[in-house]
């Protein structure tokens, strides 16, 4: 049922949906326009939360910004690898497949690369507390790769963690500075030349050619 019109506007939202918004609103204008150009103001218009609920429930617009980069961290990483889960094929395949569903994240037309990696790019690194989160984040993603790895069968599991990590972040970049998609797939083809040679027994990959 529509709600009566009384020509007043409508009452800032509350609790667990104004965290939200305030949540997708800092995160979408530090991704836009980068975390040192967003203001308060602008968070408190695009989310509709009084300023008051802002400051109460985060104190300042860092610590704010922080909570934010950090929700969007833990839901990124519970899409991508929840995506990679749901995508059938050996380890070997899963390897390759993650720069697969990188190639659909690049697709997106929000696509505007990491959100954790544009906030250290902007050279805030006398922020502790954001080095913490990005930190934290990596431990994550490290960790499911190199489980990934291992049941793969290879070599030298931490390095071609490494390397797999590497070229997923150098992928995200490039993708966000060229807006193109294409970063995915040459990641997954230098990711599948270096297969052979993390295998037992394997042959030396000499050379890559995109």
């Amino acid at each position: 049922m529509g709600r009566a019109r009384t020509g007043q506007k409508d009452a800032p939202p509350k609790g667990p949906k104004a965290n939200a918004r305030l949540l997708e609103a800092a995160i979408g204008l530090c991704c836009r326009k980068g975390v040192a150009a967003t203001s308060v103001d602008e968070i408190i218009e695009e989310s509709g939360v009084a300023r008051m609920t802002l400051y109460n429930r985060y104190g300042s617009k860092d610590a704010l910004i922080h909570a934010a980069l950090a929700h969007e961290a833990s839901v990124w990483r519970a899409w991508f690898f929840t995506r990679l889960a749901e995508t059938p094929g050996t380890p070997r395949e899963k390897l390759l497949a993650l720069f697969d569903i990188m190639d659909e994240w690049f697709r997106r037309d929000d696509y505007l690369g990491c959100a954790l990696m544009n906030a250290a790019m902007e050279g805030r690194n006398t922020d502790e507390k954001l080095a913490e989160i990005i930190r934290a984040h990596k431990s994550h993603v490290i960790e499911q790769l190199r489980a990934l790895v291992h049941a793969a069968g290879v070599n030298d599991v931490e390095l071609l963690t490494q390397q797999l990590d590497l070229l997923m972040d150098g992928a995200i970049v490039k993708a966000a500075i060229k807006k193109t998609p294409a970063p995915a797939l040459e990641a997954r083809k230098i990711a599948e030349a270096l297969l052979p040679s993390a295998s037992r027994g394997g042959p030396r990959v000499t050379a890559v050619t995109l």
